[in-house]
């Protein structure tokens, strides 16, 4: 058990600007997400479960794959 305790303090400096990271980024995709009124139904639910599911990859895959522009109306 001393053991795990030392790695887990190695570790620690490591991990604590992931989890922030993780968290801010989080939070900025689920605040860019509710904004986003053309994301509707089944797609806003989808992409709120990759950005809480995904862990630190789920926000990034969003704000770089789901934040497309509002379609035109041209189209």
């Amino acid at each position: 058990m001393p053991d795990e305790l030392a790695i887990i303090k190695e570790m620690l400096p490591f991990l604590i600007p992931l989890v922030i990271l993780q968290f801010v980024l989080m939070i900025i995709a689920l605040i860019d997400l509710v904004k986003r009124e053309h994301i509707t139904g089944t797609a806003k639910i989808v992409w709120l479960l990759v950005i809480i599911f995904v862990n630190l990859f789920g926000p990034i895959i969003y704000l770089a794959i789901g934040r497309k522009e509002r379609p035109d109306a041209s189209d």
